[in-house]
């Protein structure tokens, strides 16, 4: 009866223990997927409600830039460097800005790629050099250091933390200029929202102050009651600012939305996975169970035929 009882721990322990280990495994494994989703779905109803209230204000600020924009609009590129032998009244920089609006978070989908893969694309086409980048948020400074450490200029991070502020938008611009301050041209990178599956890059070009006075004879028609030239300086940094103003809250609907996106699939990924985790686990327990059934059947079956 002894023989029989020992022979019959040895051979049990070894498949129990294994078995036991496979379930924890799979016991840990599900908990986890199961908290991930909880997590994913609590992200998810977070970006759906400040959705509604980004996009807005994406609409709201979309105004200020019109002015502007309806008066220097007609100076879309800085050609006018290259085709005239005229000097300006201030010396050149030769430098233009581009300042990229990213986000400080992950777990919105492609939105700073997008913007990251725009920047690239710029700056490798800027064989003089003359591009400086600028930043908001952290996920667009180390891409662009790594690659082009000579032209990153300054970020800001937790720009607008709670919500944006036109003070906070003219010192970080303010910072940006004081490096540059005779810059030829500015540039605003940024995800334009369209809707809650839709956005994509935008670009905004704003003329600097040099650039206006080559093309002065376009704005003849406009009446200043100060200094023309210190009247075209001011509107250009208005404009600069404003167009970085309606980008900042084009950005956050899009990065919303993306985030929004982003977490519903992930929803949907874990509960998959949980269900298959599941069905492995239950499919391994009983498993366990049958065979604890057969080696306890077994050894009864031995200590009986040695009695």
């Amino acid at each position: 009866m002894n023989s029989a009882s020992k022979l019959f721990v040895a051979l049990a322990s070894p498949a129990n223990q294994r078995n036991m280990a496979t379930l924890k495994d799979l016991k840990i494994r599900l908990g986890t997927v199961k908290t991930i989703s909880k997590l994913t779905k609590t992200l998810h109803m977070v970006a759906s409600s400040k959705l509604r209230s980004a996009e807005k204000k994406a609409e709201e600020s979309g105004p200020y830039s019109v002015g502007p924009q309806k008066v220097l609009g007609v100076v879309t590129t800085s050609e006018a460097f290259n085709t005239t032998t005229e000097t300006p009244v201030e010396d050149r920089s030769g430098k233009q800005l581009l300042i990229a609006i990213t986000t400080d978070t992950g777990m919105c989908g492609p939105v700073n790629h997008q913007i990251i893969k725009t920047i690239k694309a710029l700056l490798k086409d800027d064989s003089k050099q003359e591009i400086l980048v600028s930043t908001t948020g952290l996920k667009g400074v180390a891409p662009v250091i790594a690659d082009f450490p000579n032209q990153f200029l300054i970020s800001g991070r937790d720009f607008g933390k709670q919500d944006y502020s036109f003070p906070e938008v003219l010192l970080f611009l303010n910072e940006i200029i004081s490096k540059v301050p005779n810059y030829d041209s500015a540039v605003v990178v940024y995800n334009k929202f369209k809707n809650a599956l839709s956005y994509n890059v935008d670009r905004q070009f704003i003329p600097g102050f040099n650039l206006l006075e080559l093309n002065r004879d376009k704005f003849y028609e406009y009446m200043t009651s100060e200094d023309r030239a210190a009247t075209m300086k001011d509107l250009s940094e208005f404009y600069l600012a404003s167009s970085f103003w309606t980008g900042l809250y084009q950005n956050r609907a899009s990065e919303m939305a993306a985030r929004m996106v982003a977490m519903d699939n992930a929803s949907k990924n874990g509960e998959s996975i949980s269900q298959a985790l599941g069905l492995q686990y239950n499919r391994a327990r009983q498993a366990m169970i049958t065979s604890e059934l057969i080696e306890i059947v077994s050894g009864a079956s031995a200590i009986e035929s040695s009695d």
